[in-house]
């Protein structure tokens, strides 16, 4: 079975790249272009669902493209640190641009959780694909 996954790895490798990058530009356009306060309801709570879904898939799809791309487990300390620093990113560029975003504490709290949660899921993953020597022991 793992040899079969790790086989799907070597055969697909570009596919997390690819998906990747349309993500980055998916949540960079939709996060930094001009909204239109066209509803009248309060999406406060959806908003937050909604950072928290895009940053925590952006880093799910982060940890799986360095997986490919070391064809091993990746360090998902640093994952989840580029995963929050995209977040941080995007709230620094609400800041500087003239759109009518702006930057919210709150949008970059749930854009970590996201990441947090991803790392979660990488983990769980990882741990059945990429069996260690320690693992192999016990």
């Amino acid at each position: 079975m793992k040899g079969r996954i790790k086989d799907l790895i070597t055969k697909y490798r570009h596919i997390p790249g690819i998906l990747l990058l349309l993500a980055t530009i998916v949540i960079f356009a939709g996060t930094l272009f001009p909204s239109k306060p066209s509803l009248s309801i309060n999406i406060w709570d959806y908003d937050k669902i909604g950072h928290f879904l895009m940053f925590g898939g952006w880093t799910f799809l982060y940890g799986i493209f360095r997986a490919f791309k070391l064809k091993q487990r990746p360090n998902l300390t640093y994952v989840f640190i580029l995963g929050s620093t995209y977040g941080l990113l995007i709230e620094f560029l609400q800041f500087v641009f003239p759109t009518n975003r702006s930057p919210e504490m709150m949008d970059f709290i749930a854009d970590m959780i996201g990441a947090l949660a991803a790392i979660g899921v990488l983990h769980f993953i990882f741990k059945r694909i990429f069996v260690t020597d320690e693992d192999s022991l016990t």
